[in-house]
C-alpha cells in the first residue's frame, strides 16, 4: 500500500511551484507554451532576455515538472506538462 504524502510535503511542493511561477518571465514563457510547443530560440525572439536565459528558465520549470522537452534533431521542443500543475490546482481547490 502506498502511503499518501503528508500535508506538509504537499504544501512544500506548492511553495516550490509558486516560487518558480513568481518569476514574471517564466509566466510569459508558460503562456507562450500554452499556445503551442516551441523551441528556446523561438521563445527568446519574443522575450527581452537571451536564448541562454530562456534555456535556464526552461530547465528550472522542467525540473519542477511544469514543462517537458523532446528532442527533434538538434533542437529541443518544449511544451507544457499539465500534470506538473496538479499539486497547485489541488491546493487552490482546497483553499477556494
Amino acid at each position: 500500500m502506498v502511503k499518501p504524502r503528508s500535508h506538509a510535503a504537499q504544501f512544500r511542493t506548492v511553495l516550490h511551484l509558486l516560487a518558480i511561477l513568481g518569476e514574471p518571465i517564466r509566466v510569459v514563457i508558460l503562456q507562450r507554451l500554452a499556445k503551442a510547443p516551441t523551441t528556446a530560440g523561438d521563445l527568446a525572439k519574443h522575450l527581452p532576455v537571451s536564448r541562454t536565459a530562456v534555456v535556464q528558465h526552461l530547465k528550472r520549470m522542467e525540473s519542477a515538472g511544469l514543462v517537458a522537452a523532446t528532442a527533434e534533431g538538434r533542437r529541443r521542443l518544449y511544451r507544457l506538462a499539465p500534470k506538473g500543475f496538479e499539486p497547485l490546482a489541488a491546493w487552490l481547490q482546497r483553499i477556494a
